[in-house]
């Protein structure tokens, strides 16, 4: 027998927004009513039991794409053109300045420049004069679309960006947290954020079958900023499956539940199950439903280094006296090193150097295939 529920329940909710130039959190708890008729219960339980029972996030990932992908990804050999684009804000004159991330930008475009051959590059900070050179909306999307122009196989891209990150509310339903993670450029309070999903429209979507692009972000909240469906921690297991999975599941059970009155469990129930029974139950066995498959399709070798996880915030650090971005000055440290590093050596290095400094937030790595994290590091 079904225990009998409380008419009200606490919800607590945290949210992030931008207020006159500042990054705020804030913690609301409320109360709602619980329905608690039967089949409204019985319905809650059935959604519960029907993602246990698809263990959709405890999947191999090299089994979860062997049947759809096939040979699909291919790696660049690195061998082609290679170019840059570099952006950093310190949000000069504003009310929520940064200290480091021009410096960020200078250190790293050095050094990619000397040791992997990056002699294009686009450079946007906010302390140049030259209108077409600030870190705009506009301007950083130019960039992305001129980094992603006439990329072939073989191509090496690379993309830095060092500034503020924020959230903000997801418009097309497709966050699980009802959230887009963002990138925000010098001109955010007028031109807005640049979410996620246009950085993967603009910079992902656009690069062929066999092209490299290594991105870094040294911002907050920063884990999915480009949208890729696969995440790694640091000892090279796949901690996050399968990202798209996780936002479909919650699209079409929110599209179920917006769609019918809230009177009417029953068909609510009919509805999910039909949702669980068929597409997603496919999605589990074989990758992403056909309705994803269309909007995400990508065979690019695309790997992003992130400053931190969803939900958290990224620090500053200083070399000497001079500011940097905590994300940043470990990646700049390590690839100065005469080693060559594994994917899983490089992240794990990363999250060392920051837990020595006291940082707390946790770098990610997320791509677009199965990454074998054993694989050195090149671009």
């Amino acid at each position: 027998m079904l225990a009998a529920q409380a008419p009200y329940k606490e919800v607590i909710k945290t949210t992030t927004k931008v207020v006159d130039g500042k990054v705020i959190k804030e913690t609301k708890r409320y109360k709602v009513k619980v329905n608690t008729d039967d089949s409204t219960t019985k319905l809650t339980n059935h959604i519960h039991n029907q993602i246990k029972k698809q263990e959709v996030w405890n999947n191999d990932l090299e089994k979860f794409y062997k049947d759809r992908e096939g040979d699909k990804f291919a790696k660049s050999d690195c061998s082609g053109t290679k170019k840059a684009l570099y952006v950093g804000i310190n949000y000069i004159g504003g009310k929520s300045p940064l200290k480091g991330c021009i410096n960020d930008v200078k250190n790293i475009s050095s050094l990619v420049a000397k040791k992997f051959g990056f002699t294009q590059a686009v450079i946007l900070t906010d302390d140049q004069t030259d209108e077409n050179k600030k870190p705009t909306y506009d301007n950083i999307l130019n960039a992305m679309r001129w980094l992603a122009k006439d990329a072939k196989p073989g191509d090496s891209l690379f993309f830095h960006y060092s500034g503020h990150g924020g959230t903000t509310r997801d418009k097309d339903n497709d966050e699980v947290d009802g959230f887009d993670e963002s990138i925000l450029p010098c001109d955010y309070l007028t031109n807005g954020q640049i979410v996620d999903d246009v950085i993967y429209e603009t910079l992902v979507a656009p690069l062929p079958r066999g092209c490299r692009l290594t991105a870094i972000f040294d911002s907050c909240h920063s884990g999915t900023v480009m949208d890729l469906p696969y995440t790694y921690q640091c000892q090279g297991k796949v901690e996050v499956i399968e990202n798209d999975i996780r936002k479909e599941i919650f699209k079409k059970t929110s599209n179920v539940v917006d769609s019918i009155t809230s009177g009417d469990a029953s068909r609510i129930s009919n509805s999910l199950k039909s949702i669980f029974n068929g597409s997603l139950r496919k999605a589990a066995a074989h990758g992403r439903d056909p309705e994803v498959l269309k909007q995400r399709q990508n065979a690019a070798d695309i790997i992003q280094f992130s400053g931190c996880k969803d939900n958290q915030t990224s620090a500053d650090a200083k070399i000497g006296n001079v500011s940097t971005g905590a994300m940043s000055l470990a990646f700049i440290t390590l690839l100065n090193e005469d080693k060559e590093y594994t994917y899983t050596e490089l992240l794990a290095n990363i999250k060392q150097l920051m837990a020595e400094k006291k940082f707390t937030q946790i770098p990610q790595l997320s791509t677009t295939r199965p990454l074998n994290m054993n694989e050195k590091f090149s671009m």
